[in-house]
């Protein structure tokens, strides 16, 4: 007889032997599943938060990395808050800019001048800007001043000219250590020297603030205040020939193509009198008859003599008042 062996044939037919050997399972006790099902979920709690936090911490940095190249972007591209308010028109004899903190000889290639520019002119020197928003600034030998912002300037020492007529905005404020000026729409200097102020106006009207006390000054008037706030008023004409330093830096017009009317006009202006023309038939010469040349370094009256000797116009200075006619007219 042949005998069946004891040894199971693989090792699947040993567990299914053992598993029939050890009969039913007996269910674990309900305190004993519940401590195990209780730490079993605390477990899987625990690892799921950390791989959460995991996650957090990963978006967090990848977050903080796109914020750092943003902002790093933005530095590259962020605009200089200075901007442009004033450019260089002329400049005759010495004058410098401060750079740096040190003073540097300055010319008219110097350009644009930004928000606190310092700029002063030495002996015999004269300096012309022109203002964003058209207004025109001259500076006579010996002044310093500080350009604080768009209308807004410093008068340190020495004296200035301010032309405001045709600017576009309000009216500019001048800043000095015994007191701020402000125009309406007017040409007048300023001189400020010791602690007194002396203010000329040649057109339109400028107000004086000193120490909250208000006081104003019209056309054809000089204003003088000592250090006491004591003022004293006379009169200065609009062709007096204390204006003549203002003439003799005034930047000049390009004229070239340009109809003898608008050179008339500006020498005019500039010269404080009333533009006048003996007739409609020299009226029309002067808006029909075309200029060409550079006047650049010439006062205007003398620009006015060499352009007109070309052609047929003349003119002749009654009191506040240039005549223009034609030859013919006499």
């Amino acid at each position: 007889m042949e005998h069946e062996s004891q040894e199971p044939r693989n090792g699947r037919d040993l567990v299914a032997a053992l598993i029939r050997a050890a009969g039913r399972r007996t269910e674990p006790p309900t305190d004993a599943y519940l401590q195990v099902l209780t730490a079993a979920t605390a477990a899987f709690r625990e690892k799921t938060a950390k791989r959460r936090t995991r996650n957090v911490l990963l978006w967090a940095a990848a977050a903080s990395v796109a914020a750092i190249a943003i902002t790093l972007s933005m530095q590259w591209n962020i605009p200089s808050t200075k901007s442009q308010i004033a450019t260089v028109a002329r400049v005759v004899g010495s004058a410098e800019l401060a750079t740096d903190g040190d003073w540097q000889p300055m010319t008219r290639s110097s350009g644009g001048l930004e928000r606190g520019a310092r700029l002063r002119t030495l002996a015999g020197g004269g300096v012309a800007l022109a203002l964003d928003g058209g207004a025109s600034l001259r500076l006579a030998a010996a002044t310093e001043v500080q350009l604080d912002g768009p209308r807004r300037i410093l008068l340190r020492s020495g004296k200035l000219y301010l032309d405001n007529f045709g600017s576009v905005g309000t009216g500019y404020q001048i800043e000095t250590p015994a007191g701020t000026a402000r125009d309406v729409g007017t040409q007048f200097e300023l001189r400020v020297n010791d602690g007194v102020l002396r203010l000329r106006v040649r057109e339109g009207s400028v107000e004086i603030d000193r120490a909250g006390r208000h006081i104003g000054s019209s056309a054809g008037e000089q204003l003088d205040i000592d250090v006491l706030g004591g003022v004293t008023r006379s009169s200065i004409a609009a062709t007096d020939a204390e204006w003549q330093w203002v003439e003799t830096i005034a930047p000049a017009p390009d004229i070239e193509g340009k109809p003898a009317s608008v050179l008339l006009t500006w020498v005019a202006r500039e010269t404080g009198r009333q533009l006048h023309y003996e007739s409609t038939t020299a009226e029309n010469r002067a808006a029909t008859v075309i200029l060409h040349g550079n006047i650049r370094h010439l006062a205007p009256l003398a620009a006015l003599d060499v352009m007109l000797a070309t052609t047929d116009l003349e003119y002749s200075l009654i009191g506040d008042t240039m005549e223009v006619r034609t030859r013919n007219e006499h």
